[in-house]
């Protein structure tokens, strides 16, 4: 390819990327966050998703430190995956028990490219761009087939060094990245000129060296290897901390302790672990930024790049004639020891229970190798954005016994929706000459004829294909798991007419139930204020488009009688209303299809509770996901309803981003 075909795709590649970021940045912006916190939560989540900057930027809402200028450093490695890397891992591991913990127990199997340099959140995109750029620059250049390693040892150091030819390969790689940061952000990055290496082992005794080096030559090096370009970020602030993994959850019970949220990790300062006469330690929580005390046996030791954000991950080198089973990775490895139970928190609020301090050599040498062979390896961040400040069972005291089947309520948030998939301006590529033409696999295939289209959509968005079969998942499992429903009720969105249809369909209730469209449902009136309310569609307009409404339903609340200033006490009531009044005509099992804040807008009065505080109510509402469950059982003795686990599994994916078929010219 010429010098200039190769410069114009490297700029179009690079408005694509910045593109894609300006997306979700302008739909947190449409959200109603500052510019500076949005720009914050992209670049600390790796721009996955919108979903997850917001559960971010909620879940740091008490943080001192969320509106300061602080720069994440960034560095890029080359890291090999495959049967390799269980050789490496392996090596891990047995140091770890026979030898205990060392320097190299604090990452994974890497070679690094470059010094950590400082990025600000606002150009964080073309720093990932440059990482795409120089990948697709090398392809076409004269790659190694297979990187060979050789043993290494020294007074203080174990480790395996790259060989010449692929040493070159890499360093070049390293400078043209340093290159393209510099001319596209003005940001110096040194590249590393020094002998590449893997890092076995460094930091450990003395004494361990003759055992640590007959393991690495035990290791079979020549095993076949994919290579790849990885972008990671850290909190700058958090460079020289140790880390610890939370493994039992605890709420606090005074002001000065730190939530523990199982999955989490704590930043410790160095000394910390060695200072606490009485197994409490201070640390700032990875998940919310909060700092506090917390009993350090609710945890054990990790690896600093458990924290680590990965950005960006790029194949480089691929070994000649490899297969997909070469670069597959290995599954996950089982934990070989229990962590010891907790022991219970002190019974007085403001006593704390004396834990028994556990040195961090007891604490390390019971630790087990988590599966690094792709990088840090952690539960899902929106399952533990989930888990912040989950509200705790509330006791209601004693209750008489329950009838044999009681029953029961399901609240149900809609599936995904076109405009935060593709921003709210989607109908303006979506629609040509007046025509909806679908240009991506996830948009919806066909849309209703409505009253105002395509204008109508943009305040009332359907689901995309996916969020179509997100509904027809969840309606699939509630026909495998036995689910019984008598009526079906859906707030008048587009979106969750056509969740409530699918799982109809999938529980083979289409044909013979109908949706009662109910005004009442729809989410709080605040968020419209500025916009102004959508226009729905009409009952014949729904029918028209093939959705099983009922045309001969009247609505418990009118359009009309919305109120413009609704505070979310109001908000609860207008829910609390609408549900009592489903709930009076029919004995049996109802099924509602709502918004995020319909899971506890309308059941919280039913489980005898108050309404939330707005910002609580709010931080709640983003973290309840696509076809998002809640289930209730009445409680008839007692007046209420019961929260109780929901029939089905949750539903989890993997966001998927937009793929510019084009980077193949680069």
């Amino acid at each position: 390819m010429a010098e200039t075909d190769r410069e114009f795709f490297d700029r179009s590649g690079l408005a694509a990327t910045i593109a894609r970021n300006v997306s979700n940045l302008e739909v947190l912006l449409n959200m109603g966050f500052p510019k500076e916190r949005a720009e914050k939560a992209l670049a600390a989540t790796g721009d996955r998703s919108v979903q997850l900057a917001s559960d971010w930027i909620f879940a740091h809402v008490d943080d001192s430190s969320l509106d300061e200028d602080l720069p994440r450093e960034y560095v890029l490695f080359a890291c090999p995956t495959g049967p390799l890397v269980s050789q490496l891992e392996d090596y891990s591991e047995k140091t770890l028990v026979q030898c205990g913990r060392n320097g190299s127990h604090n990452s994974f199997p890497h070679v690094t490219l470059c010094s950590f340099f400082s990025v600000p959140d606002s150009v964080v995109p073309k720093v990932v761009h440059a990482v795409l750029t120089v990948a697709g620059r090398v392809r076409g250049r004269e790659v190694p087939d297979k990187v060979t390693l050789d043993f290494y040892s020294s007074g203080s150091f174990v480790g395996l060094f790259v060989d010449d030819r692929s040493a070159a390969f890499l360093r070049t790689v390293s400078q043209e990245f340093a290159n393209e940061v510099l001319k596209t952000t003005g940001i110096e990055v040194k590249a590393h000129k020094k002998q590449l290496h893997i890092t076995l082992a460094y930091q450990f005794n003395p004494s361990q060296q003759h055992r640590l080096e007959e393991l690495a030559r035990d290791m079979d090096t020549s095993m076949p290897a994919q290579w790849d370009l990885r972008l990671y970020s850290r909190d700058t602030r958090r460079a020289k901390s140790d880390v610890l993994r939370v493994v039992h959850p605890l709420q606090p019970t005074n002001d000065d302790e730190l939530e523990l949220v199982k999955g989490d990790y704590i930043y410790l300062e160095p000394d910390e672990l060695v200072s606490s006469s009485d197994g409490w330690l201070r640390g700032v929580s990875w998940l919310t930024g909060c700092t506090g005390l917390f009993p350090g046996n609710y945890t054990e030791k990790t690896a600093e790049t458990d924290t680590w954000t990965l950005h960006r991950c790029v194949p480089v080198i691929s070994p000649r004639g490899s297969s997909s089973a070469t670069r597959a990775s290995a599954p996950p490895m089982s934990p070989t020891q229990v962590p010891p139970l907790p022991r219970e928190p002190s019974p007085n609020p403001g006593v704390r229970v004396p834990l028994p301090r556990e040195p961090s050599p007891t604490l390390a040498a019971r630790v087990p190798v988590p599966d690094r062979r792709n990088g840090p390896a952690r539960p899902p961040p929106e399952e533990l954005y989930s888990q912040v400040q989950k509200s705790r069972p509330v006791s209601t005291g004693q209750v008489p016994p329950v009838p044999a089947t009681p029953r029961q309520l399901y609240i149900l948030r809609h599936g995904e929706r076109v405009d935060v998939v593709f921003g709210k301006r989607w109908m303006n590529s979506s629609f040509v000459n007046g025509d909806y033409v679908p240009h991506d696999l996830n948009l919806p295939r066909k849309l209703p004829c409505r009253e105002g289209s395509p204008l109508s959509f943009a305040e009332d968005s359907p689901l995309t294909e996916m969020g179509w079969f997100q509904a027809r998942l969840t309606g699939e499992a509630m026909r495998r798991t036995g689910v019984h429903i008598s009526q079906v009720y859906s707030s008048p969105s587009l979106r969750c007419v056509q969740t409530a249809d699918a799982i109809l369909d999938a529980l083979g209730l289409r044909p013979s139930m109908k949706i009662r469209v109910e005004p009442g449902l729809f989410e709080w009136l605040h968020f419209y204020k500025t916009s102004g309310l959508p226009k729905f569609m009409t009952m014949k307009e729904f029918v028209d488009f093939g959705l099983n409404v009922d045309p001969a339903y009247h609505p418990t609340v009118k359009v009309s009688d919305w109120s413009w200033t609704e505070g979310i006490e109001q908000y609860y009531k207008r829910n609390h209303s609408v549900v009592q009044s489903i709930l009076g005509s029919t004995e049996s099992n109802v099924l509602i299809c709502a918004h995020a804040g319909s899971l506890d807008g309308c059941s919280r009065h039913l489980q005898g509770l108050a309404a939330r505080t707005q910002r609580d109510a709010v931080k709640l509402m983003v973290k309840i996901p696509y076809c998002g469950m809640a289930a209730f059982q009445e409680v008839r003795e007692a007046g209420i309803w019961d929260q109780m686990e929901p029939p089905i599994p949750t539903l989890t994916h993997s966001p998927n981003h937009k793929f510019d078929w084009r980077v193949l010219q680069s």
